[in-house]
């Protein structure tokens, strides 16, 4: 994997006897790039959810630093810590705003896009496949919703996704 000039560091959590100060860590992180500071895609601002609210974190802040991998709860906020997100918190709004990555970077296949039909919206997904991270936006009529970004860590759940964005290339409309 080439270095992205524009991708910020990972920040590990060094001892996970210490989460809760380093989820205070990323949360400063998540509001000066969400809270304190526009994102704009596609023209529009992006909004995060703020409800339900887990403790004093909004939930967008927890889709992004936590998982719900067998999604047995009803709690929309029943999710378990995952370090890959939360690391890579950092990278949700750069690969927002880097889309399309104008970049000339040697042997990098830039951000994929594609679009699938969510209920009466449409989902945005930016996968940047060299990093294997994707962020899904949802796009409403006035402004975009970040629904999550994580780290793809499974080989058959990337293929999948690779296999949604060469559909949505030759058909061009969104994927139902």
């Amino acid at each position: 994997m080439n270095k992205c000039q524009w991708l910020p560091e990972i920040i590990e959590c060094k001892d996970f006897s210490k989460w809760n100060e380093y989820l205070e860590e990323l949360y400063k992180i998540f509001k000066k790039d969400f809270i304190e500071n526009r994102v704009i895609f596609e023209g529009k601002n992006v909004y995060y959810r703020k409800a339900p609210m887990d403790g004093k974190y909004e939930h967008a802040f927890i889709h992004l630093t936590h998982k719900d991998e067998f999604h047995t709860s009803s709690n929309p906020n029943d999710r378990i810590p995952d370090p890959r997100r939360a690391e890579r918190i950092g990278w949700n709004k750069q690969i927002i705003e880097h889309y399309p990555c104008k970049e000339t970077c040697k042997n990098c296949d830039k951000i994929l896009y594609f679009e699938e039909y969510y209920k009466k919206n449409i989902k945005a997904y930016l996968l940047f496949k060299d990093v294997r991270f994707l962020v899904i936006i949802e796009k409403r009529e006035k402004y975009n919703l970040l629904i999550t970004g994580y780290y793809i860590e499974y080989d058959n759940a990337l293929h999948k996704y690779l296999k949604k964005y060469e559909k949505y290339k030759k058909q061009k409309t969104p994927l139902i």
